[in-house]
């Protein structure tokens, strides 16, 4: 069988995948920051709370694509990357595990409410944690900007910089893919295409 005739393996594009993974759920980042910038009454709250969900699905497909890198100096890139994101947004990826565990976490039962490797038998409800843990939504002034605040408990999100710094991790990453492919980029060169070409996507 030729090259051509070869067919496409899930596999084989791991890598790929991810980068693809990261790319759809950056875009939802995206549109739930500009539904929580433009709705009204509940809607903000609401979109808030997909926002979250979404921001950790870009750092799944990142981490994905990290997995499948094949160059060492790729790798080193997204793990750069990956450290930015987490130094720009403490709390992104534990947010998620907040919210989409309401059932554990509003009766202090939640897995980062207590030491780790603690089991969960042991694990008791405690209204001080679950106190402690709360979810709410806000908005905040910043240089005359009005910008929407979800806290989950210990971690303030503010949805602007949340989403300009997925951003920069999915053109991260995307050069990572470059790097691995022997047509590198230099780091935050995409970001700086994209954020010229359409300075209107986050207005930040």
């Amino acid at each position: 069988m030729s090259t051509t005739d070869r067919p496409w393996l899930h596999t084989e594009h791991g890598a790929n995948i991810g980068h693809t993974e990261t790319w759809t759920w950056e875009a939802a980042v995206q549109l739930q920051l500009e539904r929580v910038r433009n709705g009204d009454g509940w809607n903000p709250v609401l979109d808030a709370y997909q926002f979250v969900m979404a921001l950790r699905m870009v750092l799944r497909g990142v981490q994905m694509t990290r997995r499948h890198l094949v160059t060492e100096p790729a790798r080193a890139l997204l793990d750069e990357a990956l450290a930015d994101f987490t130094a720009a947004v403490p709390g992104g990826k534990d947010a998620r595990d907040v919210i989409e565990h309401f059932d554990e976490y509003t009766q202090g039962t939640g897995r980062l409410q207590h030491p780790p490797g603690t089991k969960e038998k042991d694990r008791r409800p405690d209204d001080r944690l679950a106190e402690a843990f709360r979810i709410e939504f806000g908005w905040r002034r910043e240089g005359g900007e009005r910008r929407p605040v979800r806290t989950v408990g210990p971690y303030p999100i503010d949805l602007v910089t949340a989403a300009d710094a997925a951003k920069r991790l999915r053109c991260d990453a995307y050069e990572a893919l470059r790097m691995d492919e022997g047509s590198p980029w230099p780091r935050g060169s995409a970001y700086a295409v994209e954020h010229a070409a359409d300075p209107r996507r986050l207005r930040a």
